[in-house]
């Protein structure tokens, strides 16, 4: 068996014993140039040394390896006042805690600590703040938190009220230092509140506004109008405080009786609604009676005027026709006299019965004209739709022999 590539087994191509050469035993062979060595973990430290003593020649306790060691420290300090700020927000740079400027999104730098800080509040996200009661999706509903939502009203009413404020930050430096923790504070129960100013000042407005509002205009249709109340009077909360915060929006999600009487309010509220229904039905009513009761009166007072202005117009017209006749009189007043004495004979015989006689004396007989007697055959065949005789014909017809007395 081959032991060593020299040669024989004990020794291989050279002379004897414990001199010279290059093979061994099996139980005693060095290690081989061709086989893996494990790392020499001194021979590792000791170049680790030498490096350090080329880097500090004098040792890391000299003046020029303490330099360095503190130029290194300042760099990486320096190095640490780096930060980013993402879109949507803005940086906020503080010396000892005093506001220094702002930043935009993007990288920056500020003095690390404990020298200086950064703030990065975002301004461009809406915030949400609950009042009356808790979002809870998994839940199956909203909760309601009764110590928020019922109110008392103006007239000594209970009104459950539940809103939603949207707000966002619009000015940065007096919402970071002009309000003490502006996103959280504890409440009753020592639990951790989010957005407490926002609601502590909206939730004191609502209520203010509800307190000078009777129940009823609460309920119906004053909740547009106690909306914009609202908002205006919780902005000004906030900024007499410079919160910095900028409400954009108040919506009341529920404004109704308590649950406790829901039914009986609306059972008022059924019974209201028929009041007005057939108050409405009565005003129509009384509304088409006065109406037609106008008319007729806007109608006979126009045939009043119509008779008036015709009386006025028919004296005007006689005045005229009097003054023109005397004019005529003062030119002729013989003609004038005569004219006006026959008019007035047509005027008065045209509608009396008349008779003429023939008084000559001579005949013994006296003849006579029974004219009323023309009038009413004349008016028969008119009235049986007869052609009218010629007055020649019914003179002539008419003429009959008078009768002595």
């Amino acid at each position: 068996m081959a032991w060593n590539n020299q040669g024989g087994p004990w020794g291989g191509g050279g002379s004897g014993g414990s001199g010279g050469g290059g093979g061994q035993s099996p139980w005693g062979r060095g290690p081989s140039n061709g086989g893996r060595q494990s790392p020499d973990f001194d021979e590792l430290l000791r170049r680790g040394q030498d490096r350090m003593r080329n880097i500090f020649p004098g040792g890391i306790g000299a003046p020029r390896s303490l330099a360095i060691i503190v130029l290194a420290a300042i760099v990486l300090w320096l190095l640490s006042g780096l930060y980013r700020v993402n879109p949507g927000e803005v940086g906020v740079n503080m010396v000892f805690g005093r506001y220094v400027s702002q930043t935009q999104p993007g990288l920056n730098w500020n003095w690390p600590a404990p020298i200086g800080s950064v703030a990065t509040p975002d301004v461009a996200t809406r915030n949400r703040v609950e009042i009356g009661f808790r979002a809870s999706p998994g839940a199956g509903g909203d909760i309601d938190v009764a110590e928020e939502s019922l109110m008392l009203t103006g007239d000594e009413n209970i009104v459950d009220i539940q809103a939603v404020v949207l707000w966002r930050i619009d000015d940065v430096e007096k919402y970071l230092f002009d309000i003490r923790d502006p996103e959280s504070s504890l409440n009753d129960s020592g639990a951790s509140v989010k957005n407490a100013t926002v609601k502590n000042a909206v939730e004191a407005a609502i209520r203010e506004i509800i307190g000078q509002s009777t129940f009823e205009y609460a309920i119906t249709e004053g909740r547009s109008q106690i909306e914009a109340k609202a908002e205006e009077l919780a902005q000004g909360i906030l900024d007499s405080y410079n919160s910095g915060i900028r409400i954009e929006q108040l919506s009341m999600q529920k404004s109704d009786a308590p649950q406790e009487v829901v039914d009986a309010f609306r059972d008022v509220q059924k019974a209201k609604a028929d009041k007005v229904s057939l108050v409405n039905e009565a005003q129509a009513y009384f509304n088409q009676i006065t109406q037609d009761a106008e008319g007729q009166a806007t109608q006979i007072i126009r045939q009043s005027e119509g008779y008036k202005q015709e009386k006025i117009a028919d004296a005007q017209g006689d005045t005229q026709r009097f003054m023109s006749i005397y004019q005529q009189y003062q030119t002729n007043p013989n003609v004038t006299e005569r004219r006006m004495y026959l008019e007035t004979m047509e005027r008065i015989m045209g509608n009396m019965n008349k008779v003429l006689v023939a008084d000559d004396g001579k005949s013994g007989t006296i003849p006579y004209l029974p004219l009323d007697q023309l009038l009413k055959s004349r008016a028969k065949p008119a009235q049986s739709n007869a052609a009218p005789a010629t007055n020649n014909d019914n003179q002539q017809s008419a003429v009959q022999p008078g009768v002595q007395p």
